[in-house]
């Protein structure tokens, strides 16, 4: 599946070919506390959701994942290595330093995780790009710090006052598709979602995951987890829908937009064509700029 699939991830989000969907609600997830570990596994640190009786589940609903309910149970995260293009998906051909992939099965149609990754509607997947910043996301701290205790695998520690809701920007814009996991068996089940808001990381606490390695114990040539991404796939035609409504004159033909007119507003890459566009649109329509931390 892996080398054979259609619908495979990580991909390269176009802006110009995004399909404006009005029908896509926000995405909502639980504001709860709960237990989780963090893991080195080898490939990537993940955090492991403890779903049990004591602790309260997550549950991700809405837009593209209606009418079904999602348990969370894992956050996959992938980084660099003395680079800052660590992310699996990229916009515009654009790579980010980080990507937390909040991984959840849908747990109206099944028992667990196992059953859901193998089956249509099966998992949902909330990626958040990271950008470097002046200050670490609160929940992105614990984690961090947290990589002191996992720096070779098979380590693990527990986190026992994590919020993943806290993790996710307050406004609610995405892209959404329809792909797989990226990692094997690469199931083709996912519903993936992608937070149009970056979360930030400075640079000294992006570099404290670098120090992850793949191996049990110290050896004479460390063998790092990063770069720990998957190579972007061919997306072979596959739709790509947002919720992001850009607001114009209806007969204002000139400053109709395209989604290709906007990007990812965290890349440094794309800043230069930022003040032109910026004034000619405040010029014609007294609007406030774009909020800096929109991604698309």
């Amino acid at each position: 599946m892996c080398s054979k699939g259609k619908m495979q991830s990580p991909i390269n989000i176009d802006p110009s070919t995004l399909l404006y969907d009005p029908n896509l609600s926000p995405v909502h997830v639980d504001k709860s506390t709960v237990a989780s570990e963090i893991i080195n596994i080898g490939q990537m640190p993940r955090v492991r959701i403890i779903n049990s009786a004591r602790w309260p589940s997550v549950n991700v609903s809405g837009g593209p994942l209606n009418p079904y309910r999602y348990r969370m149970q894992r956050m996959d995260i992938h980084f660099p290595r003395g680079a800052l293009f660590g992310s699996e998906h990229s916009i515009d051909s654009k790579k980010f330093p980080m990507e937390i992939q909040m991984i959840a099965f849908n747990s109206d149609l099944y028992r667990n995780f196992s059953s859901a990754v193998a089956s249509p509607h099966g998992i949902a997947a909330l990626s958040l790009l990271v950008q470097i910043g002046k200050k670490t996301n609160e929940e992105l701290l614990k984690m961090t710090i947290a990589t002191s205790s996992i720096r070779f695998k098979r380590k693990r520690v527990e986190l026992l006052d994590l919020k993943p809701w806290k993790m996710l920007p307050h406004k609610a814009d995405y892209v959404t598709y329809e792909g797989s996991m990226t990692s094997p068996g690469c199931h083709e089940t996912v519903t993936w979602i992608i937070i149009n808001h970056p979360i930030f990381i400075t640079r000294e606490d992006l570099d404290s995951w670098s120090q992850l390695q793949q191996t049990i114990t110290e050896e004479a040539e460390p063998r790092y987890i990063g770069p720990n991404f998957r190579t972007l796939q061919d997306p072979h035609g596959r739709i790509v829908r947002t919720n992001i409504r850009h607001r114009f004159k209806e007969n204002d033909a000139e400053c109709k937009k395209r989604l290709s007119d906007t990007w990812y507003r965290s890349n440094p890459n794309r800043t230069e064509a930022y003040p032109k566009r910026k004034m000619i649109h405040r010029r014609r329509h007294h609007s406030k700029p774009p909020i800096k931390d929109e991604l698309l």
